[in-house]
């Protein structure tokens, strides 16, 4: 059965009592009003409840009579958060094979979520009702089914809605939502103890390409945990220059200081005597070229010890780093001598991780054909693994035959966004070194009933489906449980495909079974 007729299957006979508002109503406007000894004589209203795939509608109204006015308390719900929607127009067609016979319109709610459309009803007949709700340019129709349209009473109906009234009121201003019992195809799951850390090609070791000193990058701090990108420098390698040690580089520049102190002395003594034609030009000459040479030999000497003592002097290695990830350990403390090859620091990637499962091994015939499904953090969130990015390294796990502990490894590949088809990282929330649950599926699946596991409300030990009969009341249905499958479970018995659930809110919907109901309609 498709949607489109299992929904209009829903409303089946329009003629139907109102079920479930059995409450004292203060305000007249709304189409009930027990309670009261005139109340007692008028017939129960037509109440109908229908679904497209937007939008939700229980309407009520009196049973129409041949050309009197009808006035219509519609409530519609937004399925995309199961809010009441805020405006737009609502539409109420009776129609024939030979066209609309009579149509009513209301631009504009009342209230949020409800539209209080009045208008005639048509003549006797046997009619096929529709409405509509049209916003932002676009519309949705509701099959609402026959309607007959007579002067005579309607006759009594016994059928009721479920025993649980939940108003749309009180619906609204909670997290709530229902859907279609479906089936689905459903395996069995097994969850598995493991732990998140990079893949062996997502890691990386930085390493000295020369002997010399490592000084840290001044303007970043190497610590563990600290994100780096690819490129960044981590710091430089002043290398050993020509064997000479710190000591020897420092007593060159200050002989080479010296000695350039004395020939300019020397010049500025014997200048005067030049000029006065005591010494021979030639001398100052000499002199003057000793000076240039003195001042570049110490200018090379102080080349020599910045290179050692100076992170990214002259002359320096740049090491940076050729990964995205995380800085998992410094290994070379900064401005420490290193020989070439030596390490410097280690990088774990992000972007691509295993997951590392140890466990008591279990027998292999019981993981034939496994795949892993999801992995559940800490926090409760679950994070999909079965989209074809994620597989097991082997296909059964590694069994020590000593300790009968295995080990099974799920290879978590980077994942290509579907928006802009840009590299992503593959798993933001599986952070390295956290603890997780591996849910492993197993078996070939079975097509059976499932409902989301979040629709499954234990009572007393027992677990309960709330099943929603018309828009404003439901039933609790005992149901038997199955195989789970990530966020679904299989229903063995106590629900009926097309019943519709409750996926969320089914806890405050048993509190209103117990209190009754929760909220008077104060419309």
């Amino acid at each position: 059965m498709t949607a489109t007729k299992r929904w209009a299957a829903t409303v089946g006979i329009a003629v139907v009592a109102l079920i479930g508002c059995k409450h004292d109503h203060s305000h007249g406007d709304h189409p009930h009003a027990q309670g009261s000894e005139e109340a007692a004589d008028e017939p129960e209203p037509v109440a109908i409840t229908n679904w497209t795939e937007h939008h939700e509608l229980f309407v009520e109204f009196p049973p129409p009579s041949p050309g009197k006015p009808v006035k219509y308390h519609a409530h519609v719900t937004r399925l995309r958060d199961f809010q009441a929607v805020t405006e737009g127009k609502f539409t109420v067609r009776f129609k024939t094979s030979a066209g609309v016979a009579t149509e009513t319109s209301i631009d504009g709610v009342a209230r949020a979520g409800i539209f209080t459309p009045e208008g005639p009803a048509p003549t006797e007949g046997t009619y096929t009702l529709e409405m509509a709700y049209a916003i932002d340019g676009k519309t949705d129709v509701f099959e609402c089914g026959k309607i007959v349209i007579s002067s005579k009473p309607p006759e009594g109906n016994d059928e009721g809605g479920g025993a649980i009234s939940f108003l749309k009121e009180s619906q609204w201003k909670i997290p709530f939502g229902t859907a279609w019992a479906e089936e689905r195809p459903m395996a069995k799951e097994i969850e598995l103890p493991a732990t998140v850390e990079p893949a062996s090609g997502d890691q990386l070791t930085i390493s000295a390409a020369t002997g010399g000193r490592f000084f840290h990058n001044r303007k970043r701090t190497l610590a563990e945990g600290l994100n780096i990108k690819k490129g960044d420098i981590i710091g430089t390698i002043s290398p050993t220059v020509a064997g000479d040690d710190f000591s020897r580089l420092q007593f060159a520049v200050e002989d080479a200081r010296l000695e350039r102190k004395h020939t300019q002395h020397e010049l500025e003594r014997i200048e005067p005597l030049v000029a006065q034609g005591v010494l021979p030009r030639r001398r100052l000459t000499e002199l003057k070229h000793e000076l240039r040479s003195q001042n570049a030999k110490l200018k090379s000497a102080r080349r020599r010890l910045g290179r050692v003592v100076a992170p990214g002097g002259a002359g320096g290695l740049v090491m940076k780093s050729t990964l995205d990830g995380v800085i998992a350990h410094v290994m070379v403390p900064n401005g420490e001598p290193v020989e070439p090859g030596t390490p410097l620091l280690r990088i774990r990637g992000t972007e691509h991780v295993w997951i590392r499962s140890r466990f008591v091994a279990r027998p292999v015939s019981e993981l034939v054909d496994a795949k892993p499904a999801a992995a559940r953090l800490a926090t409760g969130e679950r994070i999909d693994l079965a989209g074809g990015d994620a597989r097991f390294l082997s296909s059964l796990p590694v069994i020590d035959p000593q300790t009968r502990v295995a080990t099974w490894v799920v290879d978590v590949e980077p994942h290509v966004t579907t928006q802009d088809h840009a590299k992503d990282k593959a798993r933001p929330n599986l952070a390295i070194g956290s603890s997780v649950v591996l849910s492993v599926r197993i078996g070939t699946p079975r097509t059976v009933l499932a409902v989301p596991t979040g629709s499954v409300i234990d009572i007393n030990t027992r677990p309960f489906v709330f099943v929603q009969v018309d828009g404003e009341s439901f039933d609790k249905r005992a149901v038997t449980l199955g195989d789970r499958d990530g966020p679904f479970v299989e229903v063995a018995s106590g629900l009926e495909k097309g019943d519709r659930i409750v996926t969320v809110g089914g806890f405050d919907v048993h509190l209103a079974s117990l209190m009754g109901a929760v909220e008077s309609h104060r419309h």
